[in-house]
């Protein structure tokens, strides 16, 4: 992982975002259809995004620093 950061930790995050996303929009279907939000897929759609845009800022910042150490390392 400490090579690779970026795809380790990038990788699950598109993953985990685009899941929330997905569940979010669906949400958003049905309330606007006349629905009501219930409490867990709403509360799940928000750890899942910001659980997902957490780890690709994070494979983000990793692979900044890897490749500064990299280059003070030479």
């Amino acid at each position: 992982m400490e090579f690779s950061p970026l795809y380790w930790f990038t990788l699950p995050g598109f993953v985990l975002c685009s899941v929330g996303l997905y569940v979010g929009l669906d949400l958003l279907q049905t309330f606007y259809l006349g629905g009501s939000l219930t409490f867990g897929p709403t509360v799940l759609m928000v750890i899942l995004t910001v659980i997902g845009t957490g780890m690709i800022f994070t494979g983000i910042l990793l692979h900044s620093i890897s490749g500064l150490l990299q280059h003070i390392r030479e």
